[in-house]
């Protein structure tokens, strides 16, 4: 090959990596910036910042049935289920805060309930009643079973006597339509509790009549704060055929535990819930005794809740 055929291909050579480096030096630039340096990040929308005499707290509310319309502190909130995050005052140390909620359905009787943040958080739910029409519960079709007795015919108990609604505060403030709902706090009204040191009882509230195919429930506020080492539940009343019951205890922090179901022992009785060890105790507990069956009826007298503390 001649020398004029060399020259020639190594000037090709040499025009086309000098395109190359053309094209290659904008994708550089479209990828790092002008300077080498990679684009700043946009700036963060962090929103409005809370006052310091106030903190956040996260609200997780649910229903039984669903959809029940959720108030604190005066503000509607939203149906549930629910997860929002509220302002509320900032606690002074040592003091323990209690914030009422109402849950409205329509067709099912509203409830109040009291409860205690714990680490931040609320964590809520109810079983809605409903409302009866001509003193029984309305029954949705295949909701209840039926069952033979000896007789034919089951006998009502007598209605028991409901005690007299306690008084709940004064609802809060609503917040600014700009930003979250106020929920205003309410002073620490704890059931009646018994014992010192690691071991103490809070007595429970509510109860009352087991209607057929209804149910009887009750809250117990606890405001002593530790973790569990052990938690008895005892419950007094009566019932005219164990097997209908379903018997459930709820913890403050949504967790359920299940004291009786569909079997004939009497649940009337004291049951240790082991499940409970190392969850808190501050809060509200709800209990709740439902007839899942026709003809029987019953009566929750009265129940109770013995803790005792870790270390």
């Amino acid at each position: 090959m001649s020398s004029r055929g060399r020259v020639s291909k190594l000037q090709i050579l040499g025009v086309s990596a000098s395109l190359l480096g053309l094209l290659a030096a904008p994708l550089a630039l479209g990828c790092t910036g002008f300077g080498g340096n990679p684009p700043p990040p946009p700036p963060a929308n962090t929103g409005p910042a809370l006052p310091a005499d106030q903190v956040l707290i996260t609200v997780t509310a649910t229903s039984t049935p669903s959809g029940a319309v959720v108030t604190g502190g005066g503000t509607r909130l939203g149906t549930t289920p629910l997860t929002t995050s509220v302002p509320a005052p900032r606690p002074r140390p040592g003091e323990t805060q209690a914030f009422a909620f109402t849950f409205e359905l329509s067709g099912y009787t509203t409830q109040t309930i009291t409860a205690v943040p714990v680490n931040g958080a609320l964590a809520l739910n109810v079983f809605l009643t409903p409302v009866t029409v001509g003193g029984a519960p309305p029954i949705s079709p295949g909701g209840l079973g039926i069952r033979d007795t000896p007789t034919g015919v089951g006998t009502l108990g007598t209605p028991g006597t409901l005690g007299t609604p306690g008084t709940l505060g004064t609802p809060g403030t609503p917040g600014t339509p700009t930003g979250p709902a106020d929920v205003a706090p309410l002073p620490p009204t704890a059931d009646p509790s018994e014992g010192t040191g690691r071991s103490f009882r809070v007595q429970g509230r509510g109860g009352g009549v087991i209607p057929d195919g209804g149910q009887a429930s009750g809250t117990a506020l606890v405001t002593r704060n530790c973790a569990i080492d052990s938690l008895a539940v005892t419950l007094a009343g009566s019932h005219t055929y164990f097997g209908d019951l379903v018997v459930v205890l709820e913890g403050p922090d949504g967790q359920r535990y299940q004291l009786q179901n569909h079997t004939r022992a009497n649940p009337f009785r004291r049951h240790s819930v082991r499940r409970a060890r190392g969850h808190m105790t501050a809060g509200t507990w709800r209990l709740v005794v439902r007839d899942e069956w026709r003809i029987d009826s019953g009566r929750l007298a009265s129940w109770s809740l013995d803790f005792t503390c870790q270390g």
